[in-house]
């Protein structure tokens, strides 16, 4: 089996923080959104990947991924150009797939259940489902007597709060289908009309529905909420570096420099990072090469090489290389979002 990884996508509602690069490699504790779920699909036996790129600077993927032997995997690239929707993107990957049956995975999805289950399928093709209070915002899936017998992309009246979370598997004969179907009214192939051509086609789907967390990361919020899970679940203590201060509870830091300050996890702490005179609260992933000093910073995700200095923040995410700042003192606690390369006093 093979696997597709939809790497495109603008991030409209992560601005600003993708206006600089791809969503997918956000970094939630302290690894790539995209990467969590490309070592879950390795440890099911999955080692050929290809990565379907977008127009947002996808020589950032190329650059972080390589050829996948970091990762134990064998990557292949593939170009989507404009996108005209996951079915557009999936088609794409048809001569790499050649006659495998193979999983199709977005990028900007955290979904760690279920996926054996998925992988294990009979019919032409297999989806993941979960329960959801906003349908609206996916495509849903009709169930009858077990069997699935109709899909809907992101319909405008309640017909089923059975969402696709973003994970499917199939046999090469939803190329066929891919074929056969019209852009939507959103002017995309959508892959729920491919999976319902085999539907009426008479050909089987099956399901299986995630009762574990999964999440679309797809705004602050969801990215926030995602390296808590993440953490909560499988952050260790693991701590190497020079260390005066307290670290409290399970805190993962890889060679940092912690002086005279407190850290109480869950805390995940990059390579090469500097914290001094500074208290890191639970739930916050500190990426490499970070400079963190006279500040207090909880629940939040600050990305590489940012500097931090005489500031309290929560629930914040604070880009790549972004400076924050204030120069009289420390105010009380602030929530912001803040892009790559910026520089903020407050």
């Amino acid at each position: 089996m093979k696997a597709v990884i939809l790497h495109g996508g603008q991030g409209t509602r992560l601005r600003p923080l993708t206006h600089t690069g791809p969503k997918q490699l956000l970094k939630i504790a302290g690894k790539p959104v995209s990467l969590w779920g490309i070592l879950s699909l390795r440890d099911l036996g999955i080692r050929d990947f290809a990565i379907i790129l977008g127009n947002n600077h996808p020589e950032k993927v190329v650059e972080f991924y390589g050829d996948g032997s970091v990762f134990d995997i064998n990557v292949t690239y593939i170009y989507q150009g404009e996108a005209f929707g996951l079915a557009d993107a999936i088609y794409k990957a048809k001569d790499f797939v050649g006659n495998d049956r193979f999983v199709v995975y977005l990028g900007d999805n955290v979904v760690l259940d279920g996926l054996k289950n998925l992988i294990n399928f009979n019919g032409e093709a297999s989806i993941l489902l979960a329960k959801v209070n906003n349908p609206n915002r996916f495509g849903v899936a009709v169930i009858n007597e077990g069997k699935v017998i109709k899909l809907v992309e992101k319909p405008k009246e309640f017909i089923s709060d059975l969402a696709l979370v973003g994970v499917y598997a199939f046999t090469p004969s939803i190329f066929n289908s891919i074929e056969k179907i019209k852009p939507s009214w959103r002017g995309e192939l959508e892959i729920t009309d491919a999976i319902q051509e085999l539907l009426n086609e008479g050909k089987e789907v099956n399901y299986s529905i995630v009762e574990g967390w999964w999440k679309d990361t797809g705004t602050p919020e969801d990215l926030l909420e995602a390296n808590m899970i993440l953490l909560d679940r499988f952050l260790e203590r693991e701590i190497i570096g020079k260390i005066s201060g307290k670290i409290e509870g399970r805190v993962k830091a890889e060679n940092c420099i912690i002086e005279n300050s407190t850290v109480r996890g869950p805390v995940y702490i990059g390579r090469n990072s500097v914290i001094k005179n500074s208290f890191i609260g639970p739930y916050t992933t500190i990426g490499d090469n970070c400079i963190i000093e006279n500040s207090e910073i909880s629940n939040s995700l600050i990305m590489d090489e940012a500097q931090i200095s005489n500031v309290s923040i929560i629930d914040s995410i604070v880009g790549e290389k972004a400076k924050i700042s204030k120069k009289d003192g420390l105010p009380s606690g602030r929530k912001i979002i803040v892009g790559e390369n910026s520089i903020v006093e407050v």
